[in-house]
């Protein structure tokens, strides 16, 4: 396993990012646990027992995919035991938790799904926007606090069109153009569930003008996803006190333009994803060593040999990132990494 430390402000959310042996028990949880999830096959999750976990009061969100061929992954956040909390549920199911230190209020929504799972595609699309705004409104919170967005979708390049139409929609409807844009990971997975989507998402509201500030970020070697039709920032800053962190939405090999790069070369798509990731992280001050957490989605399980090689190249082999097998959201995309990084403030 693989333990962080992120400081938010007056409270410390720690953070356990690794693999666990199939058919074994998850690990067990340490603080109060806020949000738990995973990635594997589905006979692996049902045999490790996740099917008796997801009614509990813990936020829950398994997504299956690939055929076990790279070992399961478990992603767990928690706070300490005394630090108060809140649950936030819909439908009977718990979806999230609200925390708070002395400057912002902090909404972490794991595995938001959509009130009919019989519904067309773009419906539940729109619906499980629509169960995240309910569920940030129950603890005084709206859209607009939203930093970034994590969307799975079943079959993702059967009905990625219609999922970006679906977004902007509801992006308009909420008027969130007018402001900042959430960062997001769009990629392709099904889950436990069997919705056609399902979300997470971490919203942040301020207590007072000017304690924390959440700003986009943009990708100096790229241009913005807006550009191309895809709506999201391609990263988000969040600055408050004695701290910085800094959310990368699914990065790829994809042109200043928009166009895919290194079509068929999964190695070279590798390479020119981590240079737009290091670009992002440099641009803020950060590198490598500042990072906390990531993903990374190969389309493929044969990608992960060029995958090991490539970081081991590059000086990343330890850095706290997963790998799973998952669709990426063009045909010609074989790979997307996402990642967090904290920097401590002077």
């Amino acid at each position: 396993m693989t333990f962080s430390h992120r400081a938010t402000g007056g409270v410390e959310r720690s953070q356990l990012l690794g693999t666990w042996t199939a058919g074994m028990p998850l690990p067990e949880p340490k603080g109060t646990v806020i949000s738990q999830c995973g990635w594997a096959d589905r006979p692996t999750l049902i045999a490790s027992g996740i099917d008796k976990l997801v009614n509990t009061g813990v936020p829950q969100f398994w997504l299956c995919g690939g055929g076990g061929e790279l070992a399961p992954v478990i992603q767990r956040f928690a706070l300490p035991d005394n630090a108060p909390c809140q649950l936030i549920s819909r439908h009977g199911k718990s979806v999230g938790v609200r925390y708070a230190d002395a400057d912002a209020e902090y909404a972490l929504l794991t595995g938001v799904l959509p009130a009919d799972q019989t519904a067309s595609p773009t419906k539940q699309t729109a619906s499980v926007f629509e169960e995240i705004e309910a569920a940030l409104n129950e603890v005084g919170m709206d859209f607009s606090n939203i930093a970034r967005n994590w969307l799975y979708m079943d079959r993702i390049l059967e009905w990625y069109d219609p999922f970006n139409r679906a977004r902007d929609d509801f992006f308009r409807s909420r008027k969130v153009y007018d402001s900042m844009v959430p960062a997001s990971t769009g990629i392709g997975s099904a889950n436990l569930f069997g919705t056609a989507i399902a979300a997470s998402t971490i919203a942040v509201k301020p207590k007072r003008p000017g304690s924390i500030t959440v700003q986009a970020v943009d990708s100096p070697l790229q241009c913005t996803a807006q550009a191309y039709g895809s709506s999201f920032s391609r990263a988000v800053e969040i600055d408050a006190a004695g701290y910085r962190s800094l959310l990368i939405s699914g990065t790829a090999s994809i042109a200043p333009g928009g166009a895919t790069v290194h079509i068929g070369d999964e190695t070279k798509q590798l390479e020119l994803t981590l240079d737009v990731v290091e670009a992002i992280l440099r641009s803020r001050g950060m590198d490598w060593g500042e990072a906390t957490r990531g993903v990374m989605y190969l389309k493929r399980p044969e990608f992960f040999k060029a995958w090991q090689q490539v970081r081991e190249k590059r000086g990343i082999a330890e850095a706290p990132i997963s790998t799973i097998v998952a669709d990426i959201c063009r045909d010609d995309l074989l790979v997307e990494l996402e990642l967090d990084a904290v920097m401590k403030k002077e």
